[in-house]
């Protein structure tokens, strides 16, 4: 039944997308209709059948009826008038296909192939089966980040984990955005994989963030080129990591370190022919084989190419591992379609930001990075565009956001001792290695502000951003200098004048939003962990993306201008496509991007299976804290603590339990039983299973004295065996 199932909800989707897609009554091309009601499905239909499960329980009759829910939540505004909502489709469709929109639908059909190839692709490599049973990762961050999502699926389709407790922290709320994951969740009910559960949404979200960024560029006045060239940049686009190449090729070919630097070359002008003709002879076969990650991800700090290194490849960084900012991006660029077709309209357009406020309302359970920097760029646009529709948007978001955030503002944020306090100030973010972050006051705000006005103006903070995003952060900054002095009399107002010439004026308008969120993320850090404020920069970077495509677009045919955008789009994209390069069959293994990484071995998902037929759905287990660990990734069961890093990042308060944890997998070889502190802990964290597995040494293990052979000895009963893992019942310690 597992096909006529997923037959069933792809059917919904595309109704439910036919409906959300006619809602907004104001002018949207056909392109724009099916994107919003594909994403708004999606997202509202997760967030629905959630609600719905809540009531009545995870399955299948739920999971379908909350999709069918879905469909009949977004017709029924409609239901009055199905002409007027038939028309909005086959008028649609008609300007579409008329004569003047041939290259539009040429190249809007082709990105769409593209971006799909590629994409089934590269999803279709993040996790799967191999012919021994074996469950693998495609991709080192995949591995890494698609555990944890894993867990949380399981939890659901399998534990039935509802009201969701955290499956990596027993006795805590589930504070993590885990609509993305209950969404996969509900896949697996139907009869999907695991791996086509969490693979297929993405997939499919991805292609529609590559057409939503394109046709937002079209609605912005840049045109469909640019658009394609933005969502590449977004995708791929990174900085100055592909010189390393060059150094390396340099090296390669014979040459000493000091020969192969920049200020070698310099001093020794003579030399240069020699070493240039030396470089290029070796550098194709370097490319082919590369010897490190020139972008740096991945990489120790020692042996990255370039000096603090802290912008990597979007599509391996977030793209493909992080799947709630696949969510959060489209559910954002839906919304901001919605409104800047509502602002233009004739009509009020109250729907559509009603519908936009709906999407970015749900943040809070999908990726709470998106609600932060849409609210920044929404209070931008509404001092551009007076509207009324601001404050229908506006109230739909806190109406639907405030129980989500109520909860998470409640929660823990951290702790000193664990050092993971969150939010704090941090001004020019990671220009600086190891800077103090105070915790976020009126104080170290104000302070904050005096710092970053203060790095903006020394040069370290530029080589920093240069070196990590190229061109990007120079191009916004002239830009809003353009903006700033076109009202200055004179050359310079002049000169200003034909800056801000170059880019249509909605653009620029978006783009000035986005640096807003650039700013702002330069001077807060609002998770533990501060590179996590690369989910804020993606929103910037969207707009530098489309500043950038659209100069090098400009400037493409006209003479030596178009070495200049040559040049431009190399700062940006070169190091990607360096990366992408090491996908490709010939790489060698140890030097390629793709795995396999292993997730579960064949021996893995059959204890996993044996402990979810034969333990309580809410039992709490004793693991060593592996990300992939079979019991949470497979079996859905709670862990006591899991993977500590993910933990730490989310800015779990642990106080003594990540101890108490190693004590109690460490035994008491040494003690009486009357005097072992391990039973009581035992008791204490309500345990009823205790996962010992001899594979110590693994990736994650967050304590590798684990006392195998005191556990073995102990005489608990033996719920499952594996070759590697022991699972025993200690509830009765």
């Amino acid at each position: 039944m597992t096909f006529v199932w997923l037959t069933v909800a792809a059917l919904l989707l595309i109704a439910g997308a036919l409906a959300a897609g006619s809602l907004p009554r104001v002018d949207l091309r056909i392109e724009e209709r099916v994107l919003i009601g594909i994403v708004a499905t999606i997202l509202v239909g997760s967030a629905l059948t959630y609600l719905l499960t809540l009531v009545a329980g995870l399955g299948v009759a739920t999971v379908l009826g909350g999709s069918a829910l879905t469909v009949l939540a977004f017709a029924a505004p409609s239901w009055r008038t199905p002409a007027s909502a038939v028309a909005v489709w086959t008028g649609g469709w008609g300007a579409l296909m008329a004569p003047e929109q041939r290259r539009h639908r040429l190249g809007l059909g082709f990105t769409a192939l593209a971006s799909t190839v590629v994409f089934i692709m590269l999803f279709a490599h993040t996790l799967g089966t191999d012919a021994a049973g074996n469950l693998n990762a495609g991709f080192q961050t995949v591995w890494a980040d698609w555990s944890q999502h894993l867990s949380t699926a399981s939890s659901f389709s399998v534990a039935h984990n509802l009201p969701p407790q955290n499956p990596l922290f027993s006795g805590q709320d589930l504070r993590y955005p885990f609509l993305p994951d209950f969404q996969s969740a509900t896949l697996m009910v139907l009869g999907a994989s695991p791996p086509l559960a969490l693979a297929l949404p993405g997939a499919l979200l991805a292609v529609c963030i590559t057409l939503l960024i394109t046709v937002l560029a079209v609605r912005l006045g840049a045109g469909l080129v640019v658009g394609a060239l933005a969502a590449a940049i977004c995708l791929v686009g990174g900085g100055l990591g592909f010189t390393g190449i060059l150094a390396d090729a340099c090296l390669h070919h014979g040459f000493g370190a000091a020969q192969c630097s920049w200020s070698g070359l310099a001093a020794h002008p003579g030399d240069i022919p020699s070493i240039v003709a030396g470089t290029i002879h070796d550098l194709p076969g370097l490319v082919a084989a590369q010897p490190r990650a020139y972008d740096g991800l991945l990489t120790p700090a020692s042996v990255q190419p370039l000096h603090n290194q802290q912008w990597y490849t979007p599509l391996f960084a977030w793209w493909l591992p992080q799947r709630s900012i696949l969510y959060g991006f489209s559910g954002a660029l839906a919304a901001l379609v919605l409104v800047l077709a509502a602002v233009r309209s004739p009509r009020r357009g109250y729907e559509s930001f009603a519908l936009a406020g709906l999407l970015l309302g749900l943040m809070p359970l999908i990726h709470i990075h998106t609600l932060i920097a849409m609210a920044i760029v929404a209070v931008v646009l509404a001092a551009r565009w007076r509207h009324r529709g601001w404050l229908v948007a506006a109230a739909v978001t806190v109406v639907v956001a405030t129980p989500r955030l109520v909860s998470l503002v409640g929660g823990p944020h951290g702790s000193a001792a664990d050092g993971n306090v969150f939010p704090t100030v941090e001004p020019g973010w990671m220009y600086l290695a190891d800077a103090a972050r105070p915790v976020l006051s009126f104080g170290s705000l104000v302070s904050g502000v005096g710092g970053l006005v203060r790095a903006v103006l020394t040069p370290q903070y530029w080589g920093f951003w240069i070196a990590n995003t190229g061109v990007a952060l120079p191009l916004c900054a002239v830009v809003a200098l353009a903006v700033a002095l076109r009202r200055v009399p004179g050359a310079i107002g002049t000169a200003a004048l034909r800056v801000r010439s170059l880019f249509a004026d909605d653009l620029v308008s978006v783009a000035l939003a986005f640096m807003a969120v650039f700013v702002v993320a330069n001077l807060v850090v609002f998770q533990s962990w501060d590179w996590d404020n690369t989910k804020l920069f993606a929103y910037w970077y969207l707009g530098a993306a489309l500043l950038v495509a659209t100069l090098v677009v400009r400037w493409w045919r006209r003479w030596w201008r178009g070495a200049v955008a040559a040049v431009t789009v190399s700062t940006v994209l070169l190091t990607g496509l360096l990366v992408l390069v090491r996908l490709l069959p010939w790489t060698p293994p140890q030097d390629s991007v793709g795995g396999p990484y292993s997730t579960a071995t064949t021996a893995d998902a059959q204890l996993a299976a044996h402990v979810a037929a034969a333990t309580p759905s809410n039992a709490v287990f004793l693991t060593e804290g592996k990300p992939n660990d079979p019991v949470l990734t497979l079996g859905g069961r709670t862990a006591v603590m899991g993977y500590y890093g993910w933990l730490w990042s989310y800015g779990t308060d642990f106080a003594s339990r990540p101890q108490d944890v190693r004590t109690m997998l460490e035994g008491c070889s040494t003690q009486k039983r009357s005097e072992c502190a391990v039973f009581g802990l035992l008791r204490a964290y309500r345990v009823d299973f205790a996962e010992i597995d001899d594979r110590i040494g693994d990736a994650g293990v967050f304590d590798t004295q684990v006392n195998v052979s005191w556990w073995a000895s102990q005489g608990f009963p033996v719920v499952a065996r594996s070759d590697h893992v022991t699972v025993y019942d200690v509830r009765g310690a």
